[in-house]
C-alpha cells in the first residue's frame, strides 16, 4: 500500500504591525532643530535692526561749516509712486547770529522758497516757535510696473531769505533729510549745479550759489519689501509645482474625478489672488511680479484643474461602459 505525501505550501509569514508607542525623535535631532530655529530668528532680528535702525538715519547736506545758517528739516512721511508724489513736512530753523541767544527763536522773519508742488513758500515768523508745514515733492524717472525693482529720482531745491523788504538777504542753507517711510529708501546727493529754464524752454546748467541748495535723491524699495515680494513670487512657483504634481498624480493613477485633488486645485486658484494683493505697495496689475509669477501660477493652476476634470470625466465614462459590458 503506497502512501502519497501531500505537500502543503506553508503560508507566507505576515509582517506584524508594531503596536507599541511611536518612537520619539532623538535628543540630537531635537537639539539641531531648536538650534536651526534660534539661528534663523537671530538672523531675522539682525536684519530688522540693520534695516530699520542702522540704515534709517538722517542725512545732513548743504553748508555745514558756516555757524550763521538756516536749517531746513525735510521729514519724509510717505512716498507714493502711484501719484508720483513725496509727502513731507518742512521745518525752518535758524542758527548762530540769526537767532536770539536767550529764546533761540529767529530775530527776523525767514522765508523758505522750494520746488515743492504744494506750499512752495514757507514763512517762519520772528520770535515764534517754528512749525512743520505739509508739502509734496514730485517723483521722476520711474515706472511703478517695475515693482519690486522700481526706482525713482526726486529733486530738492531750497533758498532761504531772512528779513523783510529791502533788507531781505539770502543765508547759507543746511538741509536735514529724515525718511520715516519704511517701504522706501531715499539716498540724497547734493548737486553743484542747477538747471535753469529759459523762456524758450531750453535748460541751462549753472553753478549753484552758496545760498541755493540743490540735491537729487534716488528712491528705491526697501530691502524688506523686495525680500517679501521675492518670497511671494517663490511661494507662487512652489504652489504651481504642487498643482502640477496633484494633476499628474490624478491623471497617471486613473483615479477618475478625484474630488480631494479638485478641491485643492480650486482653492489654490482663488487663494492666489489675495496672496498677490498682500505684497506691500499695491502694485497695479501688469507689474513685474505678475509676469514673473502670478500670471504663470494662475494659468498653470487653471489648466491643471481643467485637464484633471476632463481626464477624470473620461475615466469615469470608460469605467461605466466597462461595467455595462460585463453585465451584458
Amino acid at each position: 500500500m503506497s502512501t502519497s505525501t501531500l505537500s502543503r505550501s506553508a503560508p507566507a509569514p505576515s509582517r506584524s504591525t508594531p503596536t507599541g508607542p511611536p518612537r520619539l525623535p532623538s535628543l540630537t535631532r531635537l537639539s539641531a532643530l531648536a538650534l536651526l530655529v534660534i539661528t534663523l530668528t537671530v538672523l531675522s532680528i539682525s536684519f530688522y535692526w540693520l534695516e530699520h535702525h542702522k540704515a534709517r538715519h538722517a542725512t545732513v547736506l548743504g553748508d555745514t561749516t558756516n555757524p550763521d545758517h538756516a536749517t531746513v528739516t525735510v521729514l519724509i512721511q510717505n512716498i507714493d509712486p502711484s501719484t508720483a508724489r513725496i509727502s513731507a513736512q518742512l521745518e525752518l530753523k535758524g542758527a548762530g547770529s540769526l537767532v536770539d541767544e536767550r529764546t533761540h527763536d529767529l530775530k527776523e522773519d525767514a522765508t523758505l522758497v522750494s520746488n515743492a508742488v504744494t506750499n512752495p513758500t514757507v514763512v517762519s515768523k520772528a520770535n515764534e516757535r517754528p512749525e512743520f508745514v505739509s508739502v509734496q515733492f514730485a517723483l521722476r524717472d520711474g515706472v511703478i510696473t517695475d515693482y519690486p525693482l522700481d526706482s525713482y529720482t526726486a529733486s530738492f531745491h531750497f533758498h532761504v531769505l531772512v528779513g523783510t523788504g529791502t533788507s531781505q538777504h539770502a543765508v547759507p542753507v543746511r538741509v536735514v533729510f529724515d525718511n520715516i517711510d519704511a517701504f522706501f529708501k531715499l539716498a540724497p546727493r547734493q548737486e553743484n549745479s542747477m538747471e535753469m529754464h529759459r523762456a524758450g524752454g531750453e535748460a541751462k546748467a549753472i553753478a549753484s550759489p552758496e545760498s541755493h541748495f540743490a540735491a537729487t535723491a534716488t528712491v528705491t524699495r526697501s530691502s524688506s519689501t523686495i525680500m517679501f515680494a521675492v518670497f511671494i513670487m517663490a511661494f507662487m512657483w512652489c504652489l504651481t509645482i504642487a498643482a502640477l504634481i496633484a494633476a499628474w498624480y490624478v491623471a497617471s493613477g486613473k483615479l477618475g474625478l478625484f474630488w480631494s485633488a479638485l478641491g485643492f486645485l480650486g482653492t489654490l486658484l482663488f487663494a492666489l489672488i489675495p496672496l498677490r494683493n498682500a505684497v506691500p505697495g499695491d502694485p497695479p496689475i501688469g507689474s513685474l511680479i505678475d509676469f514673473a509669477a502670478f500670471f504663470i501660477a494662475e494659468g498653470v493652476v487653471s489648466i491643471s484643474m481643467i485637464v484633471t476634470v476632463l481626464h477624470g470625466y473620461h475615466i469615469e465614462i470608460s469605467n461605466k461602459k466597462k461595467k455595462g459590458t460585463q453585465l451584458d
